[in-house]
């Protein structure tokens, strides 16, 4: 399993108030947005996921945790780093740490995702596919 040298890269957004409460609190399904939002952007310039996609790859969560530390706040711009933390031929786990412009951490948190074929049955990526993810 490859750990080493893996880039981290950074999504930005603004909070809309669609994403919030009544409270003008960030309701907590949607940092499971950003994370999804923030894993395309590591791979469009990588590997974007419709090449995968049209190879016969689908990438979903299979485990996540989450730790929610500070409540985004309606029209806060925050600031997603994602890293791939391990990868093999299966499987990828993502770190995720979320941030508000004065450096406040706003939650942080972990995906695996696992590579199937179209019809959910795990299907192994090629050793060549694994170095150009990892690059």
């Amino acid at each position: 399993m490859k750990t080493s040298n893996l880039k981290k890269k950074s999504f930005k957004l603004r909070v809309y108030y669609y994403d919030t409460d009544k409270m003008g609190v960030v309701y907590h399904s949607n940092y499971l947005k950003w994370m999804e939002m923030a894993r395309t952007e590591y791979f469009r310039d990588v590997f974007p996921y419709k090449n995968m996609e049209d190879m016969g790859f689908i990438l979903p969560v299979k485990t996540l945790n989450i730790e929610y530390v500070n409540s985004a706040q309606y029209d806060e711009e925050i600031e997603i780093f994602v890293k791939i933390e391990e990868i093999n031929n299966i499987k990828i786990k993502f770190s995720y740490e979320m941030y508000n412009l004065e450096n406040v951490l706003k939650a942080k948190a972990e995906t695996v995702n696992v590579f199937v074929d179209e019809n959910g049955k795990l299907k192994r990526i090629s050793n060549e596919l694994l170095k150009k993810i990892t690059k």
